[in-house]
């Protein structure tokens, strides 16, 4: 069953309402020109709309898989999302402003919530920002891990004792 388009903020809330269903990413436009051409993933989500927690929240999971271009070998591969929302509501710009710094506000207009909107935009938030298969990202770990010295930092080449050196200058005084 489809996701539903959008659900009356208001309404969600007073009822706690639970959302549930299937986006195809065709179905999204900003996040089909992420992935690979030709492939057409489907995206689960579970949303929750309450004020259990003391204020309005819309709350859940957004889970599914991805193929995607590694950005570094070409290579197109899997990406698994399994991400969990918790969207504070917010009726205002004032409001939204002042949420800023203990929640991620959603800024609620003409009491719509816009349900497929805001998966999409979770979604493209949780992809990487260069895109790279698990090969190319064990590779780059470990050059990070185990930087190259650049050539004028290589470790100076195999040095005599400097007490072993004092020892012949002093012999060779003698």
């Amino acid at each position: 069953m489809g996701l539903a388009h959008e659900a009356r903020a208001s309404v969600a809330l007073e009822r706690a309402q639970h959302y549930a269903g299937e986006l195809a990413v065709s179905q999204c436009t900003r996040l089909s020109a992420e992935i690979v051409a030709g492939t057409d993933p489907v995206l689960r989500a579970e949303l929750q709309a309450d004020r259990r927690s003391g204020w309005p929240r819309l709350h859940g999971r957004v889970t599914g898989t991805l193929a995607l271009e590694c950005r570094r070998c070409g290579r197109v591969y899997d990406h698994a999302l399994d991400l969990a929302l918790d969207l504070r509501l917010v009726f205002g710009e004032a409001e939204e402003r002042a949420a800023l710094a203990e929640a991620e506000p959603l800024l609620i207009e003409d009491d719509r919530l816009l349900l497929r909107q805001i998966v999409e935009d979770e979604v493209l938030l949780a992809l990487p920002m260069l895109p790279r298969c698990q090969s190319c990202e064990n590779e780059v770990n470990q050059a990070a891990a185990h930087p190259a010295l650049p050539p004028e930092q290589e470790a100076p080449a195999s040095r005599d004792n400097p007490f072993a050196v004092l020892k012949r200058q002093l012999q060779s005084k003698e």
